[in-house]
């Protein structure tokens, strides 16, 4: 007979203090100043203006005040520059209307800045494209307004960023009618009891616990969205407090609020998360640096996690740390085969979807997903970087333990016999993104090879910015300007027959150190720097770290012989 086990839920709790109803309507919008807010594309702003026509068709003595927010994946609130000007706009306006989330990260952060509109006593009303629906409204939750009113609606064309504004104005004739109707509804209709008063937010899933056999959990686990779907550790009270002598930090210690949900990231929390990915508590350090370093403002995560594009969260765990918990540096490097390279970066998917509250179709919109969506982990070798380690790059000293955050996209190869060679394959790399990275990872003898010749890890990068090039054809204009994604340190061609860089700086590129002898090779992860990032956080030992480690220690694969 199995036994029967109860597990702790990995799902987290959120601020439920921070939900509000909405803001009393307006009885018409004669003679009123309505707010219209586009976000970062300004197609946007040219459908505004079409349903401002419409609007005064009917209410001549309207008025209107425009704000557009030219940034993609920041909140209003977190803007040091913009918020003043926000604040000022916000006060001269009786209600808003915003639009239009074509985007799903774009979308979460048009729901976060419209709740806050709703939040500073002005009725909001928002439009959104249908397939970024559920995002637009989880940024709404998030912040703690879950009833502001929303609608969708479908345009005959494609506006998509690249249009000008007749072609927009052109697309919203035939649905302009109804989107007014929607826009004014959402500003003048009575609001019910609900909207006055959202009702309890239910936490069970949070608190509950589950008992049943280890496949009985697994299956409900899986039901809930709570896994992937692989067989996980049962999260019973004993193994999570197991896990938790890996830290010196109280269970309740909030290390963050992780988005989409904002969910509350504890340290206990966490910690029911890497016991389900089979981590042990040695590595549960890294994870509340990942976390730590998730959240940092180098890193815009919802960018990442909420993008229609393909990611997958890449951690780098440097320093003494990596040989204490048996992270794999040598050959297979960068494959699953030792557990602390199989189980992190799990656990870390595992804390995204649970804390975060990130689920497929719904608030991950990713076309096409990414192979490594829950995440890799892999070690900087620590013996074998002859540039110190990956930390260092950040300000970290040499003797600390970090991880580097970072979100590539693309992954490929790169042999030669020379530096010529390798830079050569370097400069040719061309990552689909408006301001891409890389992560480049040396094996031991490749980056022997280039110490040797005097290169430093700077000069590396510097030079792959500087001779990293395509030509001005190859690149999206229309979307940069119409967009306002302009290049860093790079002016936009006026002539398409010249050049321009491909990675307009190396704030989004690192370099570390891992793989077998063989040979002189390279792999690369390209892609990332979009919304940020890397960000690198430095790794917080328990006292007892000693103790744990040489209990630990012989959790290695002995393989057979055969």
């Amino acid at each position: 007979m199995s036994e029967i086990l109860t597990a702790l839920s990995p799902w987290s709790e959120i601020d439920a203090s921070k939900i509000v109803g909405l803001s009393p309507r307006l009885e018409d919008l004669n003679g009123k100043t309505i707010g219209m807010f586009s976000d970062f594309m300004d197609s946007a702003t040219y459908m505004l203006k079409a349903v401002e026509a419409e609007i005064l068709k009917r209410y001549p003595n309207a008025k209107f005040s425009y704000l557009q927010y030219k940034t993609e994946t920041t909140r209003i609130l977190d803007d040091e520059e913009f918020y003043p000007g926000y604040k000022e706009w916000i006060k001269g306006v009786d209600a808003v209307v915003a639009f239009y989330g074509a985007v799903p990260s774009s979308s979460l952060f048009l729901g976060y800045n419209a709740a806050y509109m709703e939040k500073d006593g002005k009725p909001t009303v928002m439009g959104v494209m249908p397939r970024t629906y559920s995002t637009a409204v989880r940024g709404c939750k998030a912040i703690g307004v879950p009833y502001l009113r929303t609608f969708s609606y479908v345009s005959p064309a494609d506006i998509w960023g690249h249009q000008e504004k007749q072609e927009v104005v052109d697309a919203m004739a035939p649905i302009v009618a109804e989107v007014t109707n929607q826009v004014i509804e959402g500003l003048t209709k009575p609001l019910s009891d609900e909207e006055k008063n959202p009702p309890k937010v239910n936490q069970s899933y949070a608190t509950d616990t589950y008992s049943g056999t280890a496949r009985e959990i697994r299956d409900k686990f899986y039901s809930l969205g709570f896994t992937n779907g692989a067989p996980v550790e049962i999260p019973t009270e004993e193994a999570v407090k197991e896990m938790l002598t890996g830290t010196d930090l109280d269970p309740e210690t909030v290390i963050g609020y992780i988005p989409p949900k904002m969910g509350k990231a504890t340290v206990k929390a966490i910690a029911i998360n890497a016991v389900m990915a089979g981590c042990l508590p040695t590595y549960l350090p890294v994870l509340i640096a990942a976390v730590k370093g998730a959240l940092d403002k180098k890193i815009y995560l919802e960018g990442w996690t909420c993008s229609q594009s393909t990611w997958g969260p890449m951690l780098t765990i440097s320093g003494k740390i990596v040989s204490d918990i048996g992270l794999n540096t040598g050959t297979n490097a960068l494959s699953p085969y030792y557990k602390a390279n199989a189980t992190i970066g799990r656990a870390f998917g595992y804390i995204m979807m649970n804390i975060g509250g990130l689920r497929p179709g719904i608030e991950d919109l990713s076309e096409a997903g990414h192979e490594n969506r829950l995440g890799i982990a892999i070690g900087d070798s620590y013996d074998e970087n002859p540039w110190g380690p990956l930390h260092t790059l950040y300000g970290e000293d040499e003797d600390a333990s970090a991880v580097t955050m970072f979100w590539p996209q693309e992954h490929r190869t790169i042999s030669g016999r020379t530096t010529a060679d390798f830079l050569t394959g370097m400069c040719e790399i061309n990552p689909y993104g408006w301001d891409p990275g890389a992560a480049f990872i040396f094996t031991p003898k490749c980056a022997q090879m280039f110490a040797n010749e005097g290169w430093t890890r700077e000069k590396i990068l510097d030079y792959v910015v500087e001779y990293a090039r395509h030509p001005a054809s190859q690149v999206d204009i229309s979307w940069l300007v119409n967009n306002n994604h302009p290049p860093k340190s790079v002016d936009i061609p006026v002539n398409m027959n010249h050049s321009t860089r491909i990675f307009w700086t190396n704030e989004h590129m690192l370099a570390l150190v891992a793989g077998g002898h063989a040979g002189a090779m390279m792999t690369v992860f390209a892609g990332g720097g979009d919304h940020g990032g890397p960000s690198c956080t430095k790794i917080e030992l328990p006292k007892n770290w000693d103790m744990l480690v040489e209990k630990y220690k012989t959790v290695r694969p002995e393989y057979i012989d055969y």
